[in-house]
């Protein structure tokens, strides 16, 4: 596995609180969060809704398996129109007058006991309560436990520590509520009925995962150097995983593999939340930087906030920004709108100057190979390109080959005619775990 040291180096910010988000007087919903899910829309125009209730769903017409949007705020619905959606797209949204009391915040919710509820009781829970796991490219948590347990190998690999070197959510929160972190690891490993857990953490890590925290569960610390990049991915994770299994008590996890359940902080938070004190997903912790800024934050944030809110908050800009970018400088995708709405996806909004970009020229492909020389996995994307393109066939084989990529994006970053290959290879990937 080949990596690259200080990708990315800009200014990285400690943060020892996070803000509760500014509440604007409208939130903007859109009915697109997890990857492949699209909702549909149950409220109308002049409903009134409650903080916490399902105004959209999807469901799957094979395992009549619902997943759910909710409310972020009570209010009016002004009206359902459509919407700048994170990843740079448009999409439906449903645009509420904040109006009312709130049924959550501010409240002092009484904790449930969730240590006796059985595993089809959790799983609902997770489920009614719209937890994505914002792991990789973010996919409705209630599916992926499900396919979880009908594989081989129901193994929890806990990521403590962000993949994009240029945001810092997920070691934010897995450092301030380690607590809430662990209980949700407890969750989701009951609800899995799981056979191990894997906690992938930053070699000297303040973080402590207690010896008896688990009981008689089988668990791995694996010790992680996050200096080099990609190094937080599930193709990554694995090749470590399997790699460190060496003695009899952790030759279990030699049986990791890309069907496991794989989560990140930020997403066990929001299972902690939700099975405790019955909170559906309706915040997240976003890294709001950049040196257009007047102040960097860290923020919790209800979704269906806008941009603009954040931005706001931060003190606004000292400069135009050049580009805003979601998600990570390095796997992220860039926006165009102040008034994009914050999905439970986002973790990060980064403002560029543009004398911090490189040439966004591009141009067709001068098959250097380049991105086959630094892509981790060895595959060829600049063949994928042009397959897409329709102007070079390869076999199905070669095809498949797509699973194996991470979403790392090296090799756009070391493209000279900046081409979408990444984009590219995401979206073969996704037809060939689709079918």
């Amino acid at each position: 596995m080949k990596t690259v040291s200080n990708l990315v180096q800009n200014k990285k910010e400690k943060f020892e609180i996070s803000e509760r988000s500014f509440l604007s007087p409208c939130a903007i919903v859109p009915f697109k969060h997890a990857r492949n899910l699209s909702y549909t829309c149950i409220v109308k125009e002049y409903d009134r809704v409650t903080e916490g209730q399902i105004i959209g769903l999807t469901m799957d017409e094979n395992t009549n398996e619902k997943s759910y949007i909710h409310s972020p705020v009570p209010g009016m619905v002004q009206s359902i129109e459509e919407c700048f959606l994170p990843d740079g797209t448009k999409g439906a949204c449903a645009k509420i007058r904040v109006e009312g009391a709130f049924s959550y915040l501010g409240k002092n919710l009484p904790p449930s006991e969730w240590q006796w509820y059985s595993a089809s009781e959790l799983l609902n829970t997770i489920a009614e309560k719209g937890v994505v796991n914002t792991f990789g490219s973010g996919e409705d948590l209630y599916r992926q436990i499900v396919r979880c347990n009908v594989s081989q190998g129901r193994f929890v690999i806990v990521r403590l520590f962000d993949d994009d070197p240029s945001h810092q959510t997920d070691t934010f929160v897995a450092s301030h509520y380690t607590r809430q972190v662990l209980d949700g690891v407890h969750i989701v490993a009951q609800t899995l009925k799981a056979q191990g857990i894997i906690f992938a953490v930053p070699r000297k890590s303040s973080i402590e995962i207690p010896d008896d925290e688990f009981g008689t569960m089988p668990v791995f610390t694996l010790e992680v150097d996050v200096r080099r990049y990609p190094s937080g991915f599930r193709e990554n994770l694995i090749h470590l995983i399997k790699k460190a299994s060496k003695t009899p008590e952790q030759k279990i996890f030699d049986r990791v593999s890309r069907y496991s359940l794989f989560v990140d902080p930020e997403t066990l938070y929001s299972v902690y939340e939700a099975v405790t004190f019955g909170k559906p997903v309706v915040e997240t912790f976003v890294h709001v930087t950049g040196s257009c800024l007047a102040s960097a934050a860290m923020l919790k944030v209800r979704v269906g906030s806008t941009i603009r809110s954040l931005v706001d908050q931060c003190g606004g800009f000292r400069s135009k920004p050049a580009k805003i970018i979601v998600n990570g400088m390095v796997q992220g995708s860039e926006v165009i709108d102040l008034d994009t709405a914050i999905t439970k996806t986002v973790k990060s909004i980064a403002f560029v100057p543009k004398k911090q970009l490189c040439d966004q020229v591009g141009s067709t492909c001068i098959r250097c190979g380049k991105c086959r020389a630094i892509c981790p996995e060895e595959i060829y994307p600049d063949l994928m390109y042009r397959h897409t393109l329709g102007g070079k066939q390869i076999g199905r084989d070669m095809l498949r080959t797509a699973t194996l990529c991470s979403g790392c994006a090296l090799c756009n970053s070391i493209c000279p005619s900046r081409l979408p290959l990444c984009q590219i290879i995401a979206a073969l990937r996704d037809k060939n775990e689709d079918n």
